[in-house]
């Protein structure tokens, strides 16, 4: 595989305009605003008063605007939310999923092909490219992994991108967050983690010295005096379908929830699972129990499930150390 260009056009876009809007989504959002410029982004949450997840997000910064992009199906409730309180505030949002596309560009030869396309390539995790039209921000991995998103009126890029061949089948795309350990938020999970369930005060969504945002004192007190009694871990099994029904098993006790689950090349599965730290701390047996065998013969499957690390989170806690030594 040389590079691939994966449509992304799941996505929903909220744009945040006038003299406030910095300063105001400063005090709504889990990441710090502050540091987002036209090179630089940052992926954040929008928690409520519980401290539970309301939609993850990134803050990206082009046209003297600040766009916050989300999964399908979030910017609706995500904009009716922070229209409650942006009244206060000279600043405006405004749904603008329709005025952009969106693209995933990955494999081998990815850094070549955006430097052909656009002159430029964005080096480091997080940097973005401004380009004709739209942007290009890096995510994070050791694997170059890029994001384009770009105006429905630059007809003639858009057909260079359809030139290169664009695939809709997410199937490697999600593969590549799960070993990132990225979980985004849908309609169907909206309300339901803590950040710390997901890593996210670990990989860098929560920034614990920004001040006040919504939830803020909860998610604080989870990371500071508290002990995380369940987290986000990768894993692998073979020898069965996994899926988000799969149950994982501890003896005879469900003890884990996968929330994404992907095919590899060689035919078996990752996952994203919220498990026991206990349990996989000692190591414990842990096992994936699905309703059929991959033969679809109509007969449970059973199989060892394998923790695999999360590069994510070192290159995290190396970061945070560089900076705060």
């Amino acid at each position: 595989m040389a590079s691939t260009l994966t449509d992304l056009n799941n996505f929903d876009l909220i744009a945040v305009t006038g003299e406030d809007a910095a300063k105001f989504l400063q005090g709504q959002l889990t990441c710090n605003v502050e540091k987002v410029t036209t090179t630089y982004s940052i992926s954040g949450a929008y928690c409520d008063i519980n401290g539970r997840i309301i939609s993850d997000l990134r803050l990206i910064a082009m046209n003297d605007t600040l766009y916050l992009l989300c999964a399908s199906g979030m910017g609706f409730a995500l904009k009716k939310i922070l229209d409650k309180y942006i009244v206060f505030s000279n600043a405006k949002t405004a749904l603008a999923s329709n005025q952009y596309e969106r693209y995933g560009m990955y494999g081998a030869d990815a850094k070549e092909t955006i430097n052909s396309l656009f002159g430029a390539v964005p080096e480091l995790q997080d940097q973005v490219l401004q380009i004709k039209g739209g942007v290009v921000f890096r995510l994070a991995g050791s694997e170059p992994r890029y994001e384009l998103l770009l105006s429905v009126e630059q007809d003639e890029m858009l057909e260079r991108l359809q030139d290169i061949g664009v695939t809709d089948d997410l199937e490697e795309w999600e593969l590549a967050d799960i070993r990132e350990g990225i979980v985004h938020i849908n309609p169907e999970i909206q309300d339901t983690y803590t950040p710390q369930l997901l890593n996210y005060d670990l990989t860098g969504f929560i920034d614990f010295k920004k001040g006040c945002y919504t939830g803020q004192e909860i998610i604080a007190r989870m990371h500071y005096r508290g002990t995380a009694k369940k987290r986000l871990f990768r894993a692998a099994v073979q020898d069965i379908r996994a899926s988000l029904n799969s149950q994982i098993m501890h003896s005879s006790e469900i003890v884990g929830e996968i929330v994404s689950v992907a095919m590899t090349d060689t035919g078996s599965y990752e996952l994203l699972a919220i498990l026991p730290c206990d349990l996989v701390e000692h190591k414990a047996v842990l096992e994936l129990l699905n309703d059929r065998s991959e033969s679809g013969e109509g007969v449970a499957g059973r199989s060892t499930l394998k923790i695999l690390p999360l590069p994510s989170l070192q290159i995290h806690k190396t970061r945070s150390e560089q900076e705060n030594p």
